[in-house]
């Protein structure tokens, strides 16, 4: 019989035992219409009852129906204690719920990783040192000559991309009198072929895009954006809008998952970076820098070819400061390029929260454990009020494992309809939270989806919490002793 059949026949165990009835009653009706006596029949064939039984462990999985009994009986248990069941699902849905809007946070803004290909090679490369005011700075920031050099350097081993920070700017479209904001990211010609990004529209940037200042004054709207000011309106490609003294020429609309490469914000507009005013410019630091290494790139190597240029840049740029003293030059000379894994892009946003959403995570989870803590103490109460019961299990022949599952399964119904009910509400606070940071006019923006990670962590958090809170009383309902008991 294969697997398919054994689990079926779980869910139809009244038909099932019906056909083995049926099968039973035909064998024996065959030896007696072959002549034999009806009682001597009936007694060499032995007890049908438990024919029935070992006739339904062969067609069924025995492990797989015991559970989906006790799944049946735990729902009648906690049906029969309404009051105390929905305090503790509702305890309980409160701290998994908090628990779970907390992950969605800190997994948005710290920990997940951009939808680009090889996001786990991709770095970004910071500066760690005394800065020209004299004082302790790690910083991402760097200028768009400097990048250059660097970027031709690197060649043989990575991809480096220049992008700027997110911000607000006006445009327009039409006149002066239809003026709006939007937030706009001058980014590398080449950067939406080096992350593997396909347009969901027209076409997107290119490396001959963004070669000489100015030349090019092309856009590429987000996917989201497109949606809300547009509808999705195809004949958006070829429009031109206002920005600043530039006029600008939408080619295309990115992929849908792409938001941008600083979490916290969503990218309204990329830009090529020739088209900003900087580009020519030393000693304006205006771009981050990412570096995506090639399949044979080594990052410390790249590092130590990062630091050659820098230090000689440094170097040529500190003979202008004929006045500084010799420590304080030795310590400006002294910055090093520190290399770091920047999957999930880079944020202002990130250093700003990272302390406060670290104590969140330690705030929800002691709230996570006193509610455990809570419904185990509930859960004692009940099976010390059901020692007689189990008592009697016991003496019928039910191993100790037995009712260690029969009460697991009672809390893990527990926990399941707790992470239900807190799923909800980490569906409505996480957005809520992130709606009351920055101004009304400037919100923070996170994708927040409901996919595999966080359906994962819910669901791992639902089987730990039952574990945690229902395994104590499991065990002491399964050491009760039938003579004392009884």
């Amino acid at each position: 019989m294969s697997v398919w059949s054994r689990v079926s026949n779980i869910f139809r165990s009244d038909r099932l035992n019906r056909e083995i009835d049926e099968e039973l009653r035909s064998h024996i009706e065959e030896a007696i219409a072959g002549g034999r006596d009806p009682d001597e029949v009936r007694k060499k064939f032995g007890s049908l009852l438990r024919h029935r039984e070992e006739s339904r462990d062969v067609r069924l999985l025995v492990w797989l129906d015991s559970l989906r009994a006790d799944v049946v009986f735990g729902w009648r248990q906690l049906a029969k204690r309404p009051t105390t069941s929905a305090a503790a699902v509702l305890s309980l849905a409160l701290a998994v719920g908090s628990a779970t809007s907390a992950f969605r946070l800190i997994d948005a803004l710290l920990l997940r990783p951009m939808p680009v290909a090889h996001a786990e090679r991709l770095y970004a490369m910071l500066t760690r040192g005394t800065g020209p005011d004299g004082s302790f700075r790690t910083t991402d920031s760097n200028e768009y000559p400097q990048f250059r050099l660097m970027r031709a350097a690197v060649k043989q081993d990575a991809e480096m991309i220049a992008v700027s920070w997110v911000e607000r700017a006006d445009l327009t479209y039409a006149s002066d009198e239809e003026m709006e904001k939007a937030h706009r990211q001058y980014v590398s010609g080449q950067m939406f072929s080096a992350f593997g990004l396909k347009p969901a529209l027209g076409r997107l940037l290119t490396e001959s895009d963004d070669t000489t200042p100015k030349a090019h004054p092309y856009a590429v709207l987000s996917y989201d954006y497109w949606t809300r000011r547009f509808g999705q309106d195809p004949k958006v490609i070829g429009r031109t809008f206002h920005m600043g003294n530039d006029t600008l020429e939408i080619v295309g609309v990115a992929p849908k998952l792409f938001t941008g490469t600083e979490p916290g914000f969503f990218t309204d507009i990329f830009l090529p970076t020739m088209m900003h005013a900087g580009v020519t410019e030393d000693g304006w630091s205006w771009i981050r820098t990412f570096i995506q290494l090639k399949p044979n790139g080594n990052a410390e190597r790249v590092r130590a070819q990062l630091q050659a240029i820098w230090t000689a840049v440094q170097r040529e740029r500190a003979k202008g400061f004929t006045s500084w003293p010799r420590q304080r030059l030795e310590r400006f000379l002294d910055q090093r390029i520190v290399v770091e894994p920047a999957a999930a892009g880079l944020s202002d946003m990130r250093k700003s929260y990272r302390i406060a959403l670290a104590a969140l995570g330690v705030i929800v989870g002691l709230v996570l454990l006193i509610a455990c803590a809570n419904t185990a103490n509930l859960l004692m109460a009940q099976a010390a009020a059901r020692a007689r019961e189990m008592a009697l299990r016991v003496s019928i022949g039910a191993g100790r494992w037995r009712l260690v599952q029969l009460v697991l399964v009672e809390s893990a119904l527990l926990a399941a309809l707790a992470t239900a009910i807190g799923g909800l509400f980490a569906w409505w606070s996480a957005p809520f939270i992130v709606a009351k940071i920055n101004p009304p006019d400037n919100p923070a923006r996170l994708a927040l989806p409901a996919d595999w990670r966080v359906l994962g962590f819910a669901a791992g958090l639902s089987i730990g919490v039952a574990i945690l809170f229902g395994l104590l009383p499991a065990l002491r309902a399964s050491s009760v002793q039938p003579a004392s008991a009884l």
